[in-house]
């Protein structure tokens, strides 16, 4: 489940860049933000009516976990994920969707996790220009006397993933149905008040994208 994780993350900060690098592009850090949904077509959304959410988003970091009883994963800053959890509220509320506890047997449970990575962008082989120099030739490269070479690049991002499952569903294999999912990611600056704001609009328009989860 990691590597699914890692290539889906990959692929929207790929998307990110592009987007970053295009003439008349975006002139705020918050117009790079990316939202992803996809849903089971099979799936009958109009029939169900009460879900749960943990009080809590997991913070995914890549460990190797041990699933022994009593085990408890990271979770993020308790202001994003009071954050988190109160949009998803918001939302399931507003499409009809009444809230119970998890012991209630509810119809979709929705998973909240956060992942934040740090990337260095630098990449630069003089084999680019071997094309265009006069007397290029095998063994050739750049050196930059008495100075250091450019400034690496550092990017922090953050995703957040939203699994909605169907516990009720669960298969002869012991699978549980993930229906709906989306998936937020952005650039990680300016203040927490700023962040959180992104946060909540990433959630709202992952709602709004899904107009198929209306009750």
């Amino acid at each position: 489940m990691r590597k699914s994780y890692k290539a889906i993350f990959l692929g929207l900060l790929l998307a990110v860049i592009y987007t970053a690098c295009i003439p008349e592009g975006a002139e705020y850090v918050d117009e790079l933000d990316i939202v992803y949904t996809n849903y089971s077509e099979d799936f009958n959304f109009t029939s169900q009516s009460t879900y749960s959410v943990p009080d809590r988003v997991i913070k995914i970091t890549g460990d190797e976990i041990d699933g022994e009883e009593g085990f408890e994963p990271e979770f993020i800053d308790p202001v994003y994920s009071a954050t988190i959890i109160a949009s998803i509220r918001s939302n399931m509320n507003a499409l009809g969707y009444r809230e119970v506890d998890k012991s209630a047997n509810p119809d979709l449970i929705i998973l909240p996790s956060a992942l934040q990575t740090d990337q260095v962008f630098f990449y630069y082989d003089w084999w680019y220009w071997n094309w265009y120099y006069p007397g290029w030739g095998f063994g050739w490269g750049w050196y930059y006397p008495g100075y250091f070479p450019p400034q690496v690049s550092r990017v922090r991002t953050g995703t957040v993933f939203l699994q909605m499952t169907q516990p009720s569903g669960i298969s002869a294999s012991d699978k549980i149905p993930v229906v709906w999912s989306g998936i937020m990611n952005g650039l990680l600056e300016g203040s927490r008040d700023q962040i959180a704001t992104r946060i909540t609009n990433g959630i709202n328009q992952a709602f709004n994208q899904s107009p198929y989860l209306a009750k």
